[in-house]
């Protein structure tokens, strides 16, 4: 029998009181090994908090982040992901990787589970083993001693600060028709608003549910990037790993693709929508009847025709990689957002730090920055020395041939010019706090700062940039 190790004094609890495995004796604890900018690891925080929320006083869940990123070491953003990703769990930072050696993790996410008496009762790496820990458990919670009846205060997660802003975490936008659309990513819902910050209409009810219907019953769970055809505003339902659509002569809300629960379909004819299954959609392109989906769960890209509702995978073998190629033979790294053409995409990939072109439909992916999934930087330049630091946005500003960049965890935004190769930072007059949405019309460039929960309007020809306050109704 193993005993479990210890945990680092040193590990910065940033929503609980500092933990031990000592002060949960007599429960079965499970530590979640998990990384902030991994898609995998966001599945594993829902299927852990939905466990401890079963298990509110036999279990106790501990949420151990490793850092990948530079960024990833600072308070700031952990914080951010804690309320983007609504995490309820006590959240530690690992930032010299004590726990994950004393533990010899190889791969996040990873659960480990420690019985009632402090003994190592199992280790399931993965972001699809709920059902191998759910039973792990239940064995493990046979014949358990007596515990007192309700868990201490002191060894739960924090209650998360109450959030007054008509804003929280935003991590969408779009411009349509001279009016701003917000995806109030926290808020679980979608803004109509002016370019002055009026808001005009609220899509979904503000729950973190799966529901179609009407504007004020429906639900979206983190929603976040859109775009528009037609009649319909298309929505990358993260959270409920789905493709949502609002009819916007009427704001009713219904679902293309998706059944609220990670998956990977195939290439197929849609008969009905949840028969798709999707991992964590982040954003789309929609040009006519083609809709194209970054799957990023999946890293790839698929394809869906709103026409003769045939889905097919567009790029990327579903491994995680940095490869350049077509169909199966490319691979992705977790592809956060979309903008171009019907024909020829501009996405960025988180993982891999990288700005990529996608060829539709013949599906040809082609690297223009990025170095492979542990290199990243801040450094402006040419494509062979240029770095990125997982970047979440993007749009294509065919009036000045360049691409516009939300470079998140360096807090920048960024230029590439399509012609010379060149990558730049844009100079801005405030500091901003994990960019991750942008939108463009004809004279500004427009900004959703996740972490600060606002929005700004950047004047391109004036490098002015100004905060909108968005105001409810």
């Amino acid at each position: 029998m193993n005993m479990a190790f210890e945990l680092s004094p040193k590990l910065e609890w940033l929503n609980a009181d500092p933990q031990s495995i000592s002060a949960h004796q007599g429960r079965v604890v499970a530590l979640l090994f998990w990384n902030a900018s991994s898609v995998y690891c966001h599945n594993a925080l829902s299927d852990m908090f939905q466990l401890q929320r079963k298990h509110p006083d036999n279990l106790s869940v501990l949420a151990i982040h490793l850092p990948k990123f530079a960024a990833e070491l600072e308070q700031r953003t952990l914080l951010d992901a804690i309320n983007r990703l609504d995490i309820h769990l006590p959240v530690a930072n690992d930032t010299k990787w004590t726990v994950w050696q004393h533990y010899d993790i190889q791969s996040w996410p990873t659960v480990v589970l420690i019985d009632a008496k402090g003994a190592i009762a199992g280790e399931f790496a993965g972001d699809d083993r709920r059902k191998d820990i759910e039973s792990k458990l239940a064995e493990l919670m046979v014949g358990m001693p007596d515990i007192p009846k309700q868990k201490p205060k002191t060894l739960q997660a924090k209650p998360k600060p109450k959030v007054f802003g008509a804003l929280h975490s935003p991590c969408g936008l779009l411009i349509h028709n001279s009016l701003l659309y917000i995806a109030d990513t926290g808020h679980n819902r979608i803004l109509e608003c002016t370019f002055d910050g009026q808001v005009k209409r609220v899509f979904g009810n503000g729950l973190p549910l799966y529901l179609d219907g009407a504007s004020v019953e429906a639900s979206f769970n983190r929603p976040m990037a859109m775009g528009v055809a037609r009649e319909y505003l298309y929505v990358a339902d993260t959270g409920n790993h789905a493709i949502r659509r609002v009819r916007l002569m009427d704001g009713y809300i219904d679902s293309i693709l998706g059944n609220g629960k990670p998956g990977r379909a195939e290439d197929k004819t849609v008969g009905i929508f949840h028969d798709v299954q999707l991992n964590n959609p982040s954003s789309v392109s929609v040009d006519q009847d083609i809709l194209v989906v970054a799957d990023s769960g999946n890293n790839r890209l698929c394809m869906f025709n709103l026409a003769t509702q045939g889905f097919s995978s567009l790029v990327g073998s579903g491994s995680l990689g940095l490869v350049d190629g077509t169909g199966k033979r490319a691979e992705m790294a977790h592809p956060l957002a979309l903008s171009g053409s019907k024909n020829y995409l501009y996405l960025v990939e988180g993982s891999s730090s990288s700005i990529r072109t996608a060829a539709v439909p013949e599906g040809r992916v082609n690297t223009l920055i990025g170095h492979g999934l542990y290199q990243y930087g801040k450094e402006d330049g040419l494509r062979k020395s240029a770095a990125l630091q997982h970047p979440s946005a993007i749009v294509v500003d065919e009036k000045r041939g360049v691409v516009w960049v939300a470079d998140s965890y360096n807090h920048k935004i960024r230029s590439f010019n399509i012609n010379s190769s060149m990558l730049s930072t844009v100079p801005v007059t405030q500091p901003l706090l994990n960019p991750c949405a942008l939108a463009l019309d004809d004279e500004s460039l427009w900004i959703a700062d996740s972490a600060s929960s606002q929005i700004h309007r950047f004047f391109i020809e004036t490098d002015y940039l100004s905060r909108i306050t968005i105001q409810m109704p």
